[in-house]
């Protein structure tokens, strides 16, 4: 961003390879930040400043983070399904604990941290249960139980953590199914005609664009201390009525007054009003 003294921010992107981290990047870029990527996997985009770098390795992140001045960090393996469970949660805690510590021993102030809509315990858990509540909000309690949620859950409380140590900013966004117009198609539309398909994901996605725009918000929020926010589509990926959906499947889940619609079953209200977030995509625009 260019700040009123026109000084452009020095923003590393962690995992900017990514699915997630590519949209990321290239918002920021858009938007006047000097941004630089930070993965173990080459960008495709060759015009990205590209750092290679291994987060597991502390001395290695003290390294490609030195000069920032802010961090978004993305990189993670982003699912439990693909990997055995303790290469997961060791992977994604290390890395995370690794760009805070090295944070806080270069003095770079402001960590924006890509959390999970899994510390509410969805889509990913083993056993069963209900939210307490819909639409879920951060007073909602986090409810994990596989090694991915735990990973994304801890790594909040590692935020938490470091700017109880430092005083820094850090952010952490609960993101849930993040789609792009073609992954939204070749991935949800040839099931959204069976409600179960997305049940244990609650139905929920949010397009990569507005990913990217909660990022920047964070960078250039007057927020202080640590803050945790949902991010998300306002409506689900379903043309049925959402109170349908969440009596069919969770039939014991509190509906809170004012829920309707195909809304979504996470409010980003919160970000809305402290970050000035607003949804601009969705899938009703890529169809």
């Amino acid at each position: 961003m260019i700040g009123k003294e026109g000084i452009v921010m020095n923003v590393i992107v962690t995992g900017g390879s990514g699915h997630t981290g590519k949209a990321v990047f290239d918002h920021l870029i858009g938007h006047g930040y000097d941004a630089t990527i930070v993965d173990i996997v080459r960008p495709e985009n060759d015009y990205a400043p590209y750092k290679l770098c291994d987060l597991a390795d502390f001395g290695q992140a003290i390294d490609v983070l030195r000069g920032a001045e802010a961090i978004v960090h993305l990189a993670a393996i982003p699912r439990p399904t693909n990997h055995p469970n303790h290469v997961v949660f060791r992977t994604n805690v290390l890395a995370t604990y690794n760009v805070f510590e090295a944070a806080a021993a270069l003095g770079i102030e402001r960590v924006v941290y890509a959390s999970s809509i899994s510390v509410t315990g969805y889509p990913f858990y083993e056993k069963f249960f209900e939210p307490q509540y819909v639409p879920i909000d951060e007073a909602h309690p986090p409810a994990p139980q596989d090694a991915y949620a735990l990973s994304k859950h801890i790594g909040e409380e590692i935020a938490q953590a470091f700017v109880r140590r430092t005083g820094m900013i850090a952010i952490s966004l609960r993101l849930p199914w993040i789609h792009t117009p073609e992954t939204f198609q070749e991935e949800i539309v040839p099931y959204r005609d069976d409600p179960k398909f997305g049940a244990s994901n609650l139905w929920l996605y949010v397009d990569a664009r507005d990913v990217a725009q909660a990022f920047r918000l964070c960078l250039e929020t007057n927020l202080q201390g640590y803050h945790d926010f949902y991010i998300g589509a306002p409506d689900t990926f379903m043309d049925i009525d959402s109170v349908e959906l969440v009596k069919s499947f969770y039939p014991n889940t509190e509906i809170r007054p004012g829920f309707n619609g195909t809304q979504s079953l996470i409010s980003s209200s919160r970000a809305e009003h402290l970050l000035g977030y607003r949804a601009e995509n969705t899938w009703r625009g890529y169809l």
